[in-house]
Protein backbone atom coordinates (compact mmCIF):
# COMPACT_ATOMS: atom_id res chain seq x y z
CA UNK A 1 0.00 0.00 0.00
CA UNK A 2 1.36 3.43 -0.84
CA UNK A 3 1.18 6.41 2.00
CA UNK A 4 0.87 8.95 -0.54
CA UNK A 5 -1.61 9.30 -3.15
CA UNK A 6 0.11 10.44 -6.53
CA UNK A 7 -2.85 10.19 -8.90
CA UNK A 8 -2.79 13.45 -10.88
CA UNK A 9 -5.64 15.65 -9.50
CA UNK A 10 -6.76 16.85 -13.53
CA UNK A 11 -10.81 16.76 -13.91
CA UNK A 12 -10.13 17.95 -17.53
CA UNK A 13 -11.03 21.65 -16.68
CA UNK A 14 -7.78 23.35 -17.85
CA UNK A 15 -7.81 27.60 -16.96
CA UNK A 16 -5.26 29.20 -15.85
CA UNK A 17 -5.87 32.70 -13.80
CA UNK A 18 -3.54 35.47 -13.93
CA UNK A 19 -1.20 33.75 -11.17
CA UNK A 20 -0.37 30.80 -13.94
CA UNK A 21 -2.98 28.57 -11.80
CA UNK A 22 -5.36 26.35 -12.80
CA UNK A 23 -8.75 27.17 -11.73
CA UNK A 24 -9.92 23.58 -11.22
CA UNK A 25 -7.07 21.44 -10.23
CA UNK A 26 -5.24 24.35 -8.52
CA UNK A 27 -1.74 23.28 -10.13
CA UNK A 28 1.14 25.35 -12.00
CA UNK A 29 1.56 25.17 -15.54
CA UNK A 30 5.25 23.59 -13.98
CA UNK A 31 3.78 21.09 -11.69
CA UNK A 32 1.45 20.02 -14.43
CA UNK A 33 3.98 19.87 -17.09
CA UNK A 34 6.94 17.96 -14.29
CA UNK A 35 4.03 15.36 -12.54
CA UNK A 36 5.35 12.51 -13.97
CA UNK A 37 8.93 13.16 -12.64
CA UNK A 38 7.60 14.65 -9.18
CA UNK A 39 8.68 12.12 -6.49
CA UNK A 40 5.80 10.32 -4.62
CA UNK A 41 5.99 13.38 -1.96
CA UNK A 42 5.93 15.93 -3.73
CA UNK A 43 2.42 14.64 -5.52
CA UNK A 44 1.10 14.52 -2.40
CA UNK A 45 2.20 17.56 -0.88
CA UNK A 46 0.87 19.27 -4.04
CA UNK A 47 -2.63 17.32 -3.30
CA UNK A 48 -2.61 18.41 0.22
CA UNK A 49 -1.94 22.24 -1.10
CA UNK A 50 -4.71 21.61 -3.89
CA UNK A 51 -7.32 20.37 -1.71
CA UNK A 52 -6.52 23.08 0.69
CA UNK A 53 -7.08 25.84 -1.81
CA UNK A 54 -9.79 24.13 -4.11
CA UNK A 55 -11.25 21.23 -2.64
CA UNK A 56 -13.52 23.21 -0.03
CA UNK A 57 -15.74 25.63 -1.87
CA UNK A 58 -19.46 24.57 -3.14
CA UNK A 59 -18.28 24.62 -7.17
CA UNK A 60 -19.12 21.57 -9.03
CA UNK A 61 -15.24 21.73 -10.43
CA UNK A 62 -14.14 21.48 -6.29
CA UNK A 63 -16.61 18.70 -5.79
CA UNK A 64 -15.12 16.17 -8.74
CA UNK A 65 -11.73 17.16 -7.00
CA UNK A 66 -12.80 15.83 -3.80
CA UNK A 67 -14.54 13.02 -5.57
CA UNK A 68 -11.32 12.03 -7.62
CA UNK A 69 -9.10 12.21 -4.32
CA UNK A 70 -11.46 10.09 -2.40
CA UNK A 71 -11.53 7.74 -5.28
CA UNK A 72 -7.73 7.58 -5.33
CA UNK A 73 -7.44 7.11 -1.28
CA UNK A 74 -10.18 4.12 -1.66
CA UNK A 75 -7.53 2.29 -4.58
CA UNK A 76 -4.46 3.21 -2.48
CA UNK A 77 -6.27 1.76 0.70
CA UNK A 78 -6.83 -1.46 -1.53
CA UNK A 79 -3.32 -2.12 -2.69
Amino acid sequence: MSEFITKKPCIDICEFNKHDICKACGRTHEEKKAWKRLSDKDKHAIWTRVLASHGSGPTKPAKALRALYRKAQERAGRH
